[in-house]
């Protein structure tokens, strides 16, 4: 639309700007039920990495006509909604969802117009499209609803507008960005309209006809999780020290100043992939749930995989020294109680769990390849090959946890300390570590010791072994490993294998452990070669075993 005459402001005319008049969009509900601003406090939650979260609360509650109502439907999921009675007085739960009246405010700029019919206006209207404003001058003629079925314009209006030319303007009112009156303009009308809208309502039926109920509410939704987070500072003198927080993400609901238990172990909730029938109203995917599943046997499963609303902990154990939290044990699960105060819905904590003094020996580590009757072809490759297999050593530091809990698989920052300078120096994994157990976490790939390893058959006889209807050969194999330490300081090197056959000799002492309760043909054991070496030291030795193979 072209700008029909220029905009210019006169001395003598007032403007008004819309939010002076009128209030924000506003919403009000009309109560049709008793209780409905009732809200259940959250006493408990019990938090998951993968998250998801046990809600636990419980209060009083009014109640009229032996029913307490409200339309604060949790995100519960599938089979895990349950509401409680301490006093055995619950009859029934039930939902529904109704159309209900709401006074709602329709467009604003609208309404002034259509109750100022027949006075000059200059209007500055936006295109919304990134291009400049522009400004229309007339006598407001008529102001028309236009019925819409999309739910983002349920309240547009049309404005016709007549210049002092006689020419006719129309535009959308939601397009108006200000309103200059050239008299004093009629304020005096209702913005409130009456509309339907849909809403869902739950309702706790009771026993008795007592005016006030106490009750419990008990359900796992999306939408908080934790992951925990290390940090590690070795010391160059004295002991190190690693510190745990928890950074907790609540994108769920309020949960108040409740008690966060954070777990720590792997969840196991079957069927909490979608909403719990009682608090969904969507039809389309109930009949898909219906041709899949067994209800019957989901709901047994997902409430045996809840954990007591009681938590009824194996021990409870207080806070030591530099530590933030209780610890508690249920079934599978330990868990860590903070108290963090008020968290509201979509924010975030970090929250200090503990710190405890470690204790880290450092060390280098080579995993070389698997070696069994599969490994032959491999064998034949690097005889033809000239280039020796590259076996890549790496430099860890392990230490015993030393705490009355385990450590939960999580990312650890592993900082150095020394003359009171903190330098980075690697990220890792952390990873579970019950109580006394030693854990390990990597710092970096080091080139300054190196690996060299081969093997090769020495011996064969064939047809020495029978299994399962089927015969095999035996064959002797001979390794040799030659390490070289090119650092300027001492190290401890471990040297891990898996060897698929029947260990015979070793000129340097190892270490095994053989696989229980197996059908191989050949035992599986895990071998170990812990190596102390000198700066600049070289040292190598031969090992032996056998193996059965059909080739």
């Amino acid at each position: 639309m072209k700008q029909l005459l220029p905009f210019k402001r006169r001395p003598t005319l007032k403007i008004y700007h819309m939010k002076k008049f009128f209030p924000p969009l506003l919403v009000l509900l009309f109560a049709c039920f008793s209780g409905a601003a009732q809200t259940l406090p959250v006493r408990t939650v019990t938090v998951f990495k993968n998250s998801k979260s046990l809600i636990h609360k419980t209060g009083k509650v009014p109640a009229k006509n032996s029913q307490w109502s409200t339309t604060e439907l949790p995100a519960a999921l599938f089979g895990t909604f349950w509401v409680t009675s301490p006093t055995d007085d619950l009859a029934s739960v039930f939902s529904r969802q109704d159309s209900v009246e709401v006074k709602t405010t329709p467009n604003e700029n609208a309404v002034l117009l259509e109750k100022n019919i027949g006075k000059r206006v200059t209007i500055l209207l936006s295109h919304n499209t990134g291009t400049p404003a522009y400004t229309v001058i007339g006598t407001v003629e008529k102001v028309e609803k236009l019925v819409s079925d999309q739910p983002h314009f349920p309240n547009n209006h049309r404005v016709y507008l007549r210049n002092a030319a006689g020419q006719w303007l129309t535009f959308n009112a939601y397009q108006i960005e200000q309103i200059e009156f050239a008299e004093k303009p009629n304020l005096d009308f209702e913005t409130k309209v009456v509309a339907k809208k849909t809403e869902e309502t739950l309702s706790v039926n009771f026993k008795s006809s007592k005016p006030e109920q106490e009750i419990g509410m008990l359900y796992l939704t999306n939408g908080v999780g934790w992951t925990p987070v290390y940090s590690l500072t070795l010391a160059d003198k004295g002991k190190s020290r690693l510190s745990l927080r928890a950074e907790i993400a609540n994108d769920a609901e309020d949960l108040g100043n409740a008690e966060i238990r954070l777990a720590v172990g792997i969840p196991n909730f079957t069927f909490a992939d979608r909403p719990d029938w009682l608090m969904n109203f969507m039809g389309t995917w109930q009949q898909q749930d219906r041709e899949n599943y067994n209800f019957t046997n989901a709901l047994m499963s997902q409430t045996a995989n809840l954990p007591a609303s009681g938590y009824a902990y194996g021990e409870v154990l207080t806070p030591m020294p530099g530590e933030n939290f209780e610890g508690g044990q249920a079934g599978d699960f330990y868990f860590y109680t903070i108290r963090p105060g008020n968290f509201p819905k979509n924010s975030r904590y970090q929250y200090p769990i503990f710190e405890a003094e470690v204790e880290p020996s450092h060390f280098y580590d080579c995993q070389l390849p698997p070696a069994g009757p599969n490994s032959f072809t491999s064998y034949y490759e690097q005889r033809r090959n000239p280039n020796e297999p590259q076996n890549p050593v790496s430099h860890y530091v392990e230490f015993t946890n030393p705490t009355q809990y385990p450590f939960t698989t999580g990312a650890v920052n592993i900082l150095s300390q020394s003359a009171g300078v903190t330098y980075p120096l690697s990220q890792d994994k952390l990873p579970y570590t019950p109580p006394a157990a030693k854990c390990k976490v990597k710092l970096a790939q080091t080139p300054e010791i190196k690996v060299t390893h081969g093997e090769g058959d020495v011996e064969r006889k064939g047809d020495t072994f029978r299994f399962f209807s089927r015969d095999y050969d035996e064959v002797k194999v001979e390794g040799q490993v030659i390490v070289v330490n090119f650092k300027k300081e001492s190290v401890t090197l471990k040297i891990r294998r898996n060897i698929e056959g029947t260990l015979l000799s070793s000129e340097q002492k190892w270490d095994t452990k053989q696989e229980q309760a197996t059908l191989r043909v050949n035992p599986s054991h895990e071998v170990e070669w812990v190596v102390e070496l000198k700066p600049g030291e070289e040292k190598n030795w031969k090992y032996s075993y056998k193996v059965y193979i059909d080739l």
